[in-house]
């Protein structure tokens, strides 16, 4: 196996394990939500917003986002009520239960940078240099190909 085989195989098994890692949160109740939801809570915790303001966050359709707040409000996570001035417009607030899973899913965040941090920091400037220069250019290998 070549070497860009071996790196190959190690950026698939860390995009992998991320993913696992972050995609599912699993409460008390083991219901799972996915990184949208789970980013929805984040947002949430901070304010509550629209479906625009969160489409518009997080560059999403407002479909994707109507289908991740239904989820979410069935769950017991998120409330929504109209807007006072705009009976059009709804806005969206987590419930207690929903601050607690935010908090949860901003805890595991900072660990996963902790632990990237932690990692990284045992290589030297320079081979950090290299490091970066090598994932800016994977980031964007699919403009090469358009």
């Amino acid at each position: 196996m070549s070497e860009s085989d071996n790196i190959i195989q190690e950026l698939n098994t860390f995009v992998h394990t991320y993913a696992a890692n972050s995609e599912f949160i699993r409460t008390t109740t083991v219901q799972q939500i996915n990184a949208t939801q789970a980013h929805l809570l984040m947002l949430l915790h901070s304010q509550s917003a629209t479906n625009t303001v969160l489409a518009d966050t997080m560059q999403l359709t407002k479909p994707a986002i109507t289908k991740a707040i239904k989820n979410l409000i069935a769950h017991g996570y998120v409330t929504s009520t109209k807007d006072a001035t705009d009976k059009r417009s709804v806005n969206y607030t987590l419930t207690p239960k929903g601050v607690k899973l935010a908090w949860q899913h901003e805890q595991s965040h900072q660990n996963l940078h902790h632990d990237i941090s932690a990692t990284v920091s045992d290589f030297t400037p320079e081979q950090q240099g290299t490091i970066m220069t090598f994932l800016k250019q994977i980031n964007h290998l699919k403009d090469n190909h358009s």
